[in-house]
């Protein structure tokens, strides 16, 4: 029997002491997916954070309800995120502050293939600019932190208070934890119990799992899913667990053993489709009419199918596929799913 460490009721009157603004259409639905069940004999299902409303959805939502609101409860008016060109967080980040009334400015790095003046307005980066985000370029070498420090002094010179979103941060941690308590009271409401959760994972999302699974007291396993090279990630992990417990209160403590993640599937590198996603992308839009994406999602799902294949999943196993969103970059990589379909020549 696991230890329970505190109730659900108990978690979620934690979890609400924090400052939180509502920017997601909550609880996301989880559903059955019966033909890719039948064709790979495992009871599947998908919670859908890829329907968390704001800007396409996508799990960045529930993280930012925790970062804004502490954003605005410290009175800020200006929003300062960076990552990838397409980045799905500061796409969600660029929305959330249009909703909120607040500006935001976006550090995105670029391919080192590619001219910042030459990046193509596409996919998420495209709708960065619909939300009025400013944007700067940086280069594959730059220090991002440094760079989105530098612009929010420049905002201070200006009079604002800046708020700057860091990575990683606990708002995932706490967005998370949230999840797992929709999902544990779906999951009753449908019967079932879960052996196996399947996310991608960049940290945050699987920190909240991570907590929320042995504050609960719950048979899962929680396996998360890389889309980069990353070998201290469950180190980390773990460190930002404890840092939630801590902060919530919660007299729990989780090592890097207790943190199962992998990277085997990141393929070349990050932001780089691999034959297997492609293969996981065109299997869950023809079976289940749902579209991943081909950097996060689709890896994560291709996961799942070769556990499948090495037998490690089975019937005797309820898997719960996490949909983490992200199909706004889906038409950032028209080429490589036009040339899976057969659509061009090789």
């Amino acid at each position: 029997m696991l230890k329970v460490v505190v109730t659900e009721t108990e978690l979620w009157e934690r979890l609400n002491r924090l400052p939180r603004v509502r920017l997601g259409t909550l609880p996301t639905p989880l559903e059955p997916l019966p033909r890719l069940s039948d064709l790979l004999g495992v009871s599947l299902f998908i919670k859908r954070d890829d329907l968390t409303g704001l800007a396409f959805g996508g799990n960045k939502v529930r993280h930012l309800e925790f970062g804004l609101g502490q954003a605005l409860q410290e009175g800020c008016d200006v929003v300062i995120n960076g990552a990838a060109v397409q980045s799905n967080y500061c796409r969600q980040t660029a929305a959330a502050c249009a909703k909120l009334g607040l500006k935001c400015a976006l550090v995105l790095r670029c391919d080192p293939q590619v001219e910042p003046f030459k990046v193509e307005p596409q996919g998420n980066l495209l709708l960065d600019y619909l939300f009025g985000a400013e944007v700067r370029f940086i280069g594959p070498n730059d220090d991002l932190e440094a760079v989105k420090e530098a612009v929010a002094e420049e905002y201070r010179a200006k009079g604002h208070k800046p708020f700057i979103i860091r990575h990683p941060d606990l708002s995932g941690g706490f967005g998370y934890l949230g999840c797992v308590l929709e999902l544990v009271a779906q999951c009753r409401e449908l019967g079932i119990q879960p052996t196996h959760i399947v996310h991608s994972s960049s940290t945050p999302t699987q920190v909240g799992f991570v907590v929320g699974v042995k504050a609960l007291g719950l048979n899962w396993q929680v396996i998360g899913v890389s889309p980069s090279l990353r070998n201290d990630a469950p180190l980390r992990i773990a460190e930002l667990c404890n840092m939630v417990a801590e902060r919530l209160g919660l007299p729990l403590l989780v090592t890097p053993d207790e943190v199962t993640f992998t990277t085997e599937f990141v393929g070349e590198s990050y932001g780089i489709p691999t034959s297997e996603g492609m293969e996981a992308l065109v299997m869950m839009a023809r079976y289940e009419g749902i579209v991943l994406d081909p950097v996060y999602t689709a890896k994560a799902f291709a996961a799942i199918l070769v556990m499948v294949r090495r037998g490690e999943l089975t019937r005797e196993h309820t898997v719960i596929f996490v949909h983490t969103g992200g199909t706004p970059a889906l038409f950032a990589y028209q080429p490589t799913v036009a040339k899976k379909l057969g659509l061009t020549a090789d």
